[in-house]
């Protein structure tokens, strides 16, 4: 169904008749509804594991690779001592191969990081032999790092009579272990091929020294504190609030990041100054939101009211099985404050292919778009559209808070968007260094959309990918909490796990996507952001075996490694997380969520079981040549050449 409708009262141009009506629509009967008028897996659909790219892997296998690594671990951790007391052969403790440091006690990193890469090879989606050489890529990566590190250690100690601490060659190992995880599955995972768009954009001189500044300034001030205040210091990291370690690397970081997102914030604020209200189209993707669209689509009126600019909409219902299309052409013809809409019913699945296709539709110079479950703020439209003002902006994003009054999980939600929307992607800001806006509500310049390529088609994280493609073009975007929407909290295990796989997979599709951007050109996102983001996803993926790994050393192996203390322990769950999060609710004011930090804390480490299986829903063919998968960008102009 294809209806559109002059507010004014006159018909507009009738569109071309398309074949795929509502009424003509083949399919099963009525699902069975929940309470809340939704059909049990209303969440799921093409995107949940995109063809290709992708396959849909029960809970059990992750499950069963969690404890398949803790043996792991224990049989890896027992060796030495049993090669010890069985064979008399000496082994050195965590494979460690030289270090001068014998006043320190070895930290178990290269165990964990060996039993976790060996276990992600067993349980990867692959054929027997697939996942054999997948094992030995890791373990011949993990052995080249060892090696180099400890040939290092011994050269500092033979040649320049310097030590280098135990530690710190574990450090060097665990870093180099984020590394080789992101590596090696972007590299034999099945991914889409190369976009093809042209990365124009060069580093910048600004960037890189605003980075250095407040880099220098915060390794400064880490070091005040140390020095000046080691009792206050040695106190607060002994009760887990400084990750179990001194006030270094945990506290510059924490204060660069804080730097950052005080001057995006200033950013935001002289980039949103300018007024500027042209005509914009609403672009709605729908499937299965018949319980939602009816909100979703007062908001959008509201947000009409206080906006100074024409606003037309266009609804694209999606292969629904409920009442989606016909309820939003009910509330559209109540809308007083919506120019004109459309609403387009589609047999043809994919979130991605229904925005492609309403971009056909699009007349004005911007877009904005919304997801179906989203209820924008009554100011968001006007707040974001200021920052077009300056032609660079090829999108804005805003602040995705949780609607109110959905349960513990809403508010857990809440923390973590105030802290990655509200804090961290602030910061990046103020260097150029956002290339993702969750497509929940985002406003795109046409121009810029359609020179990027449209919406790329069969992968997940098509909303990162249009950014990141923008960005690689030329274009600024801007992230500006001032701009809320509301979104919908999933409120079952099955809808939790279904939504985080899907954007923690869409990391390997988006950077596979645009791996032009990788260290090319001098770009701050490329050679900063992007590899930054790759490593946090690993240390994600890995976090809740760590835990596992922490637990088996603690109570299986204290007296080999020595019991960690209580602290380092502790800090393990909670370190300076718990105290990044308690400042950023303080400056949002929001004390009421201080309660519920402890449970926030808990669920950092479900959010890394879901991450973690993600990456095993990732595809690993036999053949190199089955690598690549072309993820279609519709409306491409070619050529495009980098």
């Amino acid at each position: 169904m294809l209806d559109e409708t002059d507010k004014t009262g006159t018909q507009a141009p009738p569109a071309p008749p398309r074949p795929d009506k509502v009424k003509d629509r083949k399919g099963p009967g009525p699902a069975k509804l929940d309470s809340q008028g939704r059909s049990a897996d209303f969440f799921r659909s093409v995107d949940s594991a995109p063809q290709g790219v992708s396959v849909a892997r029960p809970r059990v296998i992750q499950d069963t690779a969690l404890i398949a690594f803790a043996f792991i671990s224990i049989i890896l951790l027992a060796l030495p001592e049993v090669m010890a007391a069985q064979l008399g052969l000496t082994l050195p403790r965590d494979f460690v191969g030289f270090s001068a440091d014998r006043a320190n006690e070895v930290l178990p990193v290269r165990t964990f990081l060996l039993s976790f890469f060996l276990t992600y090879a067993i349980f990867a989606y692959g054929g027997v032999l697939t996942r054999s050489k997948l094992a030995l890529l890791f373990l011949f990566k993990f052995a080249l790092a060892c090696a180099v590190v400890d040939g290092a250690s011994w050269a500092s100690w033979r040649f320049a009579n310097a030590v280098w601490p135990i530690h710190f060659q574990q450090f060097l190992v665990g870093m180099a272990g984020l590394a080789i995880f992101p590596h090696t599955l972007l590299n034999n995972a099945r991914l889409p091929v190369d976009s093809g768009v042209a990365n124009l954009r060069t580093g910048k001189f600004y960037e890189y020294a605003l980075v250095f500044a407040v880099g220098l300034i915060a390794a400064v001030i880490a070091i005040v504190v140390a020095v000046l205040f080691e009792a206050e210091a040695e106190y607060v990291r002994s009760i887990a609030l400084l990750g179990g370690m001194g006030p270094g690397v945990f506290l510059a970081q924490q204060v660069m990041t804080g730097q950052l997102a005080f001057l995006g914030w200033i950013r935001n604020m002289l980039s949103r100054r300018r007024k500027f209200a042209p005509p914009v189209s609403v672009l709605i993707p729908a499937h299965n939101e018949a319980h939602q669209i009816k909100q979703t689509l007062e908001a959008v009126n509201r947000a009409a009211e206080r906006y100074d600019g024409p606003v037309r909409v266009i609804v694209m219902e999606n292969c629904s099985s409920d009442e989606t299309a016909a309820l939003a052409q009910a509330v559209l013809s109540g809308c007083a404050n919506i120019d004109s809409f459309i609403v387009d019913a589609s047999d043809i699945p994919g979130k991605a292919r229904a925005l492609n296709r309403g971009l056909d539709l699009v007349e004005e110079d911007f877009v904005v778009r919304i997801d179906a479950d989203t209820e924008i703020g009554d100011d968001a439209i006007r707040v974001a559209m200021r920052h077009f003002a300056n032609r660079k902006v090829g999108a804005v994003g805003g602040l995705p808070l949780p609607h109110e009054g959905e349960g513990l999980l809403s508010k857990v939600r809440a923390i973590e968007v105030l802290l990655r929307h509200g804090f961290v992607q602030v910061s990046f800001g103020a260097f150029g260094g956002i290339f993702g806006l969750p497509g929940m509500f985002v406003i795109y310049r046409m121009a810029a959309l359609d020179e990027a390529g449209g919406f790329t088609e069969g992968m997940n994280g098509e909303d990162t990918d249009i950014t990141l493609a923008m960005t690689s073009l030329g274009y600024r975007m801007v992230s500006d909490p001032k701009a809320k929407f509301y979104t919908e909290t999933p409120d079952t295990v099955a809808f939790l796990r279904e939504q985080r796989t899907r954007w923690f997979r869409s990391l390997y599709h988006v950077t596979a996507h645009n791996r032009t951007v990788l260290f090319r050109n001098g770009s701050i996102i490329g050679n900063v952001v992007l590899p930054f983001t790759l490593l946090n996803g690993a240390r994600r993926a890995m976090m809740t075996p760590l835990l596992i790994y922490g637990l088996i050393v603690f109570f299986l192996f204290g007296g080999v490694y020595g019991h960690p203390g209580f602290a380092t322990v502790v800090a393990v769950v909670l370190g300076m997380p718990f105290v990044l999060a308690f400042v950023v609710l303080a400056i949002w004011r929001r004390l009421d969520l201080l309660p519920i930090l402890p449970l926030y804390m808990g669920f950092r480490f479900l959010r890394s079981y879901y991450t973690l299986g993600s990456t095993l829903s990732l595809i690993y063919p036999d053949k190199a040549e089955d690598r690549a998968v072309e993820a279609k960008k519709p409306r491409q102009k070619p050529p495009f050449t980098a």
